[in-house]
C-alpha cells in the first residue's frame, strides 16, 4: 500500500512532522522512494516519472555545477531537505557545503536551489518559490526545460523574493554564492 493509500484509508495521519517521515522510512512503513514533499506537516504528491528532457537538463546542469563550484561546495541530487520540523522537500539539485548533513541543513545554508520545469513550472513559482522565501533561501533558480530559461529568484523578504528575474538560453547567469559558477543554458552539452 502507498503512502497516499495509507493517508486515505486513516492508516496515517494526513500530517506529519518532518522526524516521523524519517522514522516512518527507517521503520519500512514508507517506502524509500515514495515521491512526496512535506510542506507545514501536510503530505504533497509529486511525479513520480519526469519526462527526458527534464532529466536532461538536470543531468547538464548536475554536470556543470560539479565542473566549476568551488570545492567546499557539495552538489546533492534530489536530496530530502528538513527546513523545519515540518517542512521536507527535495529540490531537483541543492548546493551546500561538502559533507553537511541534509537534516541539518536550513535555508541559509543553502547556496543554491535549482528545481527544473517541465510540466511543474507552476508549482515551482507558485508553491515553492514563496516557501523557498519564507526559509531564506538566498539563490532559488527555476529553470524551464521546455522554453529554455532560468528565472532567478533572490532577495527573499517573507514569503516573497523582492529580485526576480528571468533570462533566456544565450545569458550567462552567475550564481550569487558560488565564486566563479555561471551558466549558460546554450552551452551546456
Amino acid at each position: 500500500m502507498t503512502l497516499f493509500q495509507n493517508v486515505r484509508k486513516g492508516l496515517l495521519p494526513a500530517r506529519l512532522t518532518a522526524d516521523e517521515v524519517y522514522d516512518l522510512t527507517a521503520a519500512g512503513v514508507l517506502a524509500e522512494g515514495e515521491k512526496f514533499e512535506l510542506i507545514d506537516g501536510e503530505i504533497v504528491p509529486r511525479a513520480a516519472a519526469k519526462a527526458n528532457g527534464h532529466e536532461q537538463m538536470k543531468r547538464k546542469l548536475v554536470e556543470a555545477l560539479i565542473m566549476t563550484r568551488p570545492r567546499s561546495a557539495g552538489v546533492y541530487v534530489e536530496s530530502s531537505l528538513t527546513l523545519d520540523g515540518r517542512t521536507l522537500v527535495e529540490p531537483d539539485i541543492a548546493v551546500w557545503s561538502a559533507g553537511g548533513d541534509s537534516r541539518e541543513v536550513r535555508g541559509p545554508d543553502l547556496l543554491l536551489v535549482i528545481e527544473i520545469a517541465d510540466s511543474s513550472i507552476a508549482y515551482d513559482l507558485r508553491v515553492k518559490a514563496p516557501l523557498y522565501a519564507r526559509f531564506g533561501i538566498r539563490d532559488y533558480w527555476v529553470v524551464d526545460a521546455v522554453r529554455r530559461t532560468i528565472r532567478v529568484h533572490r532577495a527573499p523578504q517573507d514569503e516573497v523574493y523582492a529580485d526576480v528575474e528571468e533570462y533566456e538560453a544565450h545569458d550567462s547567469v552567475a550564481a550569487l554564492l558560488l565564486e566563479d559558477v555561471e551558466i549558460r543554458l546554450d552551452t551546456l552539452d
